[in-house]
């Protein structure tokens, strides 16, 4: 039974160790995620209005499509990891760089350009990923054709779907290994560190194990010489009191027991004397009848 349990111990901690593990590498996958988000959109966070700025995308106050169009050709040969988009005041999507068969959205959230455009210090700031009815991704925004006169915006999504594919190569070959090593080198030191614990735990079970032991295997009736108090004298924890317990709950079955054999010799001391005094009148009369029964043919009725 006590193998059983520490049976049970050992499997609980396992499985609770890579529990552990699995969560660890899980939360790392999600920091290195955001880490690489906020570090992209803080390179990046300017993009959109140097992008307006050095191609000459404003002439005489108005957006200049013609030049745009040029924008998006170049950028898809550059830059394949961006998508450019241009949306009205509404965030309806005017025009992009992307082929017309990927859109899956006719507009974007103002909520996410709104939030990055009054602190560019914030991020990562997710925006709607026109490419997804769900999916969100960091990106770099400004107003067109200027700040002071916005007509719509410039939507840049800085981790498009070419970036996504890299990522996953990425991902499936050295991120993978990695994460695996850190994985392992985790789980080891959780189940070293683990096993220590289990080993201080189990030592104290296993010494306790050993004096019920033997003060079955003593018939019970000699108060235990090697008690829990001798060897931990202060209780610190629920094994300690439950040792504690156990050793007052030995000295009180000892000592019943005591009480038990000496009431039954007793007892048999009771028994014995009473017998001898109710022997010795009985033996009294029966000589007396006896005498009788001989000498009562000689014997008058009134004799």
């Amino acid at each position: 039974m006590v193998k059983t349990l520490y049976t049970r111990l050992a499997l609980g901690l396992f499985l609770l160790l890579l529990a552990v593990g699995l969560l660890y590498t899980f939360i790392s996958l999600y920091s290195l995620r955001e880490y690489t988000a906020s570090v992209n959109q803080e390179l990046h966070r300017d993009l959109a209005k140097n992008l307006v700025s050095d191609r000459n995308l404003v002439n005489e106050g108005e957006l200049d499509r013609s030049a745009l169009k040029e924008l998006f050709a170049l950028y898809m040969t550059i830059n394949p990891s961006i998508e450019i988009y241009l949306l009205d005041l509404d965030g309806t999507i005017l025009s992009y760089s992307a082929d017309p068969a990927k859109i899956k959205r006719k507009q974007v959230s103002l909520e996410p350009i709104r939030r990055l455009m009054d602190d560019m210090s914030r991020y990562p700031v997710l925006g709607d990923d026109p490419r997804s009815h769900d999916r969100q991704k960091v990106f770099s925004v400004t107003p067109v054709p200027s700040m002071e006169n916005p007509q719509g915006y410039l939507y840049v999504v800085l981790r498009g779907e070419e970036y996504d594919a890299a990522e996953t190569m990425a991902r499936g070959g050295q991120l993978l290994e990695l994460s695996a090593w850190a994985l392992l080198v985790s789980l080891a030191v959780v189940m070293i560190a683990g096993l220590a614990v289990f080993r201080l735990l189990t030592r104290r079970l296993t010494l306790l194990t050993r004096l019920v032991e033997d003060f079955e295997h003593s018939d019970m009736s000699r108060k235990p010489v090697s008690t829990w108090r001798d060897r931990r004298p202060v209780v610190r924890d629920e094994i300690d009191y439950l040792g504690v317990t156990f050793d007052d709950m030995a000295r009180r079955i000892a000592s019943q027991i005591e009480q038990l054999t000496e009431k039954d010799a007793q007892r048999r001391q009771l028994v014995a004397q009473v017998s001898h005094d109710l022997r010795t009148p009985l033996a009294s009369m029966q000589g007396y009848i006896e005498s009788l029964k001989l000498r009562r043919d000689r014997l008058s009725p009134e004799e």
